[in-house]
């Protein structure tokens, strides 16, 4: 074995990350309803009973849906965001945030074209990434993809209060941009801790990686 690869199963034993229950409330929509989650249509609050927000209901498998779609009754002429109040609250360990996303529509892709951004908002109208940065969890983008998104929050976060995570769908300002929708799923707020070791288990963890690191010197100095 490797002395590099050693080393790295070692610090995978010696440090691993156990995971609690999400803390965010409704974030797999499994309730098939909004419950946990508020909606904003170009800055003026619910639009109410209109095609910007939706659930998918698959079989009684939900997702949540938000559209610039205005072929189906959306209303946005500039941007539809759902988004949900965060738990931040650490005694120890860490949060790992996470969801599941899909972009889809008809729209050129072109500069102006329908887009969506993902991020942290304190209620200020500066926007975070998961570093507590300026930024976005996923940044501006017109690409009609999929993905899942998942970070350890810093812990500049832990603790605050009036924090919410915001996902954005922005019309675009092309004659084609008339729909798009992005569907989002199982969004986490997971409470992780990183278990350390008994001492025992540590020195001989230790002590098999100094016989790994002297047998590579030894063979070494062979050749």
């Amino acid at each position: 074995m490797k002395v590099r690869a050693f080393i790295t199963a070692v610090c995978v034993l010696l440090f691993s990350v156990d995971g609690y229950s999400s803390i965010i409330d409704n974030g797999d929509f499994q309730r098939c309803d909004f419950q946990g989650w508020h909606k904003d249509t170009d800055g003026f609050g619910d639009p109410g009973s209109t095609g910007d927000f939706s659930i998918n209901n698959n079989a009684g498998d939900c997702s949540a849906v938000i559209s610039v779609d205005l072929l189906e009754g959306a209303t946005a002429f500039n941007a539809n965001t759902l988004f949900t109040a965060l738990d931040l609250t650490v005694a120890s360990g860490g949060l790992q945030l996470s969801f599941d996303w899909n972009f889809s529509g008809f729209d050129d892709g072109s500069l102006l074209a329908d887009s969506f951004f993902v991020s942290l908002s304190n209620g200020t109208g500066t926007l975070f990434n998961a570093n507590g940065e300026h930024g976005h969890l996923i940044e501006a983008t017109s690409l009609y993809q999929s993905g899942a998104f998942s970070a350890l929050l810093d812990p500049s976060f832990y603790n605050q209060t009036n924090w919410t995570l915001d996902f954005t769908v922005q019309g675009g300002f092309n004659p084609t941009s008339v729909s798009s929708k992005l569907m989002i799923d199982n969004v986490l707020l997971t409470s992780v801790t990183t278990s350390v070791p008994e001492p025992s288990t540590l020195i001989m963890l230790l002590i098999a990686m100094v016989g790994v690191i002297s047998q590579q010197r030894f063979n070494s100095n062979r050749g």
